[in-house]
């Protein structure tokens, strides 16, 4: 199963450096993959302040 989670990230997130696939799902309707970012924060394009969570939208 590893093996399949790793070749989705590569197929699925090829240019996003930064994601982490945690589980892949698969049946007859539909594939659910969860995925979470590894990086702990980002500038906000807004403001520019450092932030871990969205704080506006």
């Amino acid at each position: 199963m590893e093996e399949v989670v790793l070749r989705l990230e590569e197929l699925l997130f090829p240019s996003i450096a930064d994601v982490a696939v945690l589980s892949v799902d698969v049946n007859k309707e539909a594939v659910r993959i969860e995925a979470q970012s590894t990086v702990a924060g980002f500038d906000c394009p807004g403001c520019g302040g450092w932030s871990r969570r969205i704080h506006s939208s």
